[in-house]
């Protein structure tokens, strides 16, 4: 039966990020859409710009999800305005869509030249091909952007209130998962550091260690996007300070392995990586177990404070890493 379940059961990075709770989320955010706008005399005729708006919302922190909104109104304004004026000078005809399109790809980039706007341009090519009639039948471009910017408020408004309805009871439950997936990569990566720094090829550890810093980056932007109750600022403090202390233990440990991968002598001293791979393994229980017992972690952190290190390159800093993640958690 367990097999059977474990077919349908997320993995686990994806129930660390609380995934059920956005899947969640996103059906009740499209029910409630639904139920109250399906039948409006307005916003009733765009329901897809209302449930793909929403859905672009939908956040895990309330302001990132308001910041996501303001950029999709903007786009839409962006594309829409360059839209209808390619359309009221020139009309609807086969060069006026693409060249719509590349000039709000045009304006997109001079704003930001690493990326183009989804929205703005499916804006575009919305304006051209779900015109709206006036009272007297005639294409209206003012009508057709009225509609698309009404639908997509009042997606991003029901994103919004939902976002920020989940916030009030998961944020705390939301940065102790996704700071115990830090460290569980970080462990996972120095388990597969350990048993194949003499043979293995490194190249694919390397990789997945680059990919990590955005994981941190995004979570630490999470961390600081969240106004907390008085009671959990201390908390949420810690947890901060234990992400940028865990971001440059994973960046040393990149050195480790390029370094590994130039020079085949003077390779990391193993029996220290897996102190380290201890050392933050005692943070992530003491995190996941909210708290409860603070022994283990100080214990391992007082026996570990005793060691004498040597210069062994970039491992030190490691060492030096894990104890300040660790001290952030010692008193409670």
């Amino acid at each position: 039966m367990k097999s059977v379940l474990n077919i349908f059961k997320l993995s686990r990075p994806a129930m660390l990020y609380d995934s059920h709770l956005y899947i969640l989320k996103g059906f009740v955010s499209i029910l409630t859409a639904y139920v109250l706008f399906h039948d409006h005399e307005i916003v009733g005729r765009d329901m897809i710009s209302l449930f793909f708006g929403m859905m672009m919302t939908l956040e895990a922190v309330n302001i990132t999800g308001i910041k996501s909104g303001i950029n999709q109104i903007k786009a839409t304004v962006l594309g829409g305005a360059v839209t209808a004026i390619f359309v009221g000078i020139f009309g609807i005809n086969w060069l006026t869509i693409p060249l719509a399109v590349a000039m709000t790809m045009y304006i997109s980039l001079k704003f930001n030249w690493r990326m183009v706007s989804p929205v703005a341009i499916f804006t575009a090519i919305y304006m051209t091909q779900y015109i709206q009639m006036d009272a007297s039948g005639m294409p209206s471009m003012l009508l057709t952007l009225r509609l698309r910017l009404l639908a997509l408020g009042t997606g991003v408004g029901i994103a919004i209130f939902y976002n920020y309805l989940f916030s009030l009871f998961f944020y705390n439950s939301m940065l102790k998962k996704r700071l115990v997936y830090i460290i569980e990569c970080l462990e996972t990566h120095l388990e597969t550091y350990i048993k194949e720094q003499e043979a293995g090829d490194l190249q694919p550890l390397k990789t997945e260690i680059t990919g990590l810093f955005s994981d941190i980056d995004s979570v630490i932007g999470q961390l600081y996007a969240i106004k907390p109750d008085q009671s959990d600022v201390n908390r949420v403090e810690q947890y901060g300070m234990a992400l940028k202390a865990l971001r440059d233990l994973t960046h040393y440990f990149l050195d480790v392995i390029m370094y590994r991968m130039k020079y085949e002598k003077e390779a990391a001293d193993l029996i220290r990586l897996q102190e380290i791979k201890h050392l933050i393994g005692d943070v992530k229980n003491t995190v996941a177990t909210k708290f409860v017992d603070l022994k283990p972690l100080r214990a391992t952190y007082e026996r570990y404070q005793a060691l004498d290190l040597t210069d062994e390159r970039y491992i030190t800093e490691m060492y030096r890493a894990a104890m300040q993640t660790a001290a952030c958690f010692i008193v409670d």
